[in-house]
């Protein structure tokens, strides 16, 4: 594995080095703390015993193994919505992104084996603990479960693919850049297609149009095409019944990947 620093990619050379050209809105980690907490939403780091030294070198294996368990996390998802009925009609659709994810979980483990790392076959624990768990619980008590299904299977896909623009811009190694990031070019059509889904009525964002934009409502708007290209900033999710007390429903903001989710590769599962 090279040591040396990632090259430094603007948004739009990463779009050509994957050969994509987005035109899509283009989910979890970021700014949690090493303390450990109950709160959802946010994701923390896994505790290694003081006793072992921590590499906490973050290589290309580091950015890939991340990215592998990121596909594990929606296989869960998605495999746990079509149990719980939150894709209605739809479980189709559900069952073929399982298989896109399962081969894509391949794809990136290959490219851990070519830069050298050991592949990382398991869903991200702290994804899990943090965001999975809480929200398959909200959408299995919800008001709407088919709505909440569908809005969760969007927002896992939209995060995983700014995850992948997140990540792929810092590999070091070029030649996995094209192969990472056509696997993230999936992840964007897999959200626009559930985008179309839930909001067939409004494709394109009315900030791209000028369009009036839609009265505010308490779940986040989506459209197949939210911006001109990927975006990075968090992907808002909002589920479940109201709660009793202020009427609140979960809102966990999915946010791309940082050093307190990353798979190092002391890491086993």
């Amino acid at each position: 594995m090279n040591p040396t620093e990632p090259t430094s990619l603007n948004r739009r050379d990463l779009l050509r080095q994957g050969g994509l050209v987005l035109t899509l809105g283009a989910i979890v980690a970021a700014c949690g703390s090493d303390e450990s907490s109950d709160a959802p939403g946010r994701i923390g780091v896994v505790v290694i015993p003081p006793e072992e030294p921590a590499d906490l070198t973050v290589d290309d294996a580091v950015l890939l193994r991340t990215l592998q368990s990121l596909e594990y996390s929606a296989i869960d998802v998605h495999a746990r919505l079509v149990a719980l009925g939150a894709f209605g009609d739809d479980a189709s659709v559900a069952e073929r992104l399982i298989d896109h994810h399962t081969r894509h979980a391949a794809e990136i483990g290959a490219l851990v084996t070519q830069v050298g790392g050991a592949p990382y076959d398991c869903a991200n624990p702290f994804v899990q603990d943090r965001a999975v768990e809480p929200v398959i619980a909200a959408v299995e008590t919800s008001d709407d479960p088919e709505r909440d299904g569908l809005s969760t299977a969007y927002a896992f896909e939209e995060w995983l693919g700014r995850s992948y623009q997140a990540l792929v811009a810092r590999l070091v190694d070029s030649s996995v850049r094209t192969a990472a990031m056509t696997v993230g070019g999936e992840e964007h059509r897999h959200a626009a297609l559930l985008a179309l889904e839930i909001n067939p009525d409004e494709i394109v964002s009315p900030e791209l149009t000028g369009a009036e934009a839609a009265a505010p409502s308490e779940f986040p708007p989506t459209y197949a095409i939210a911006s001109t290209f990927g975006q990075l900033t968090a992907v808002d999710l909002v589920v479940g019944a109201p709660s009793e007390g202020d009427g609140a429903r979960l809102d966990i903001p999915l946010q791309t990947p940082a050093e307190n989710t990353f798979v190092f590769n002391e890491m086993s599962c």
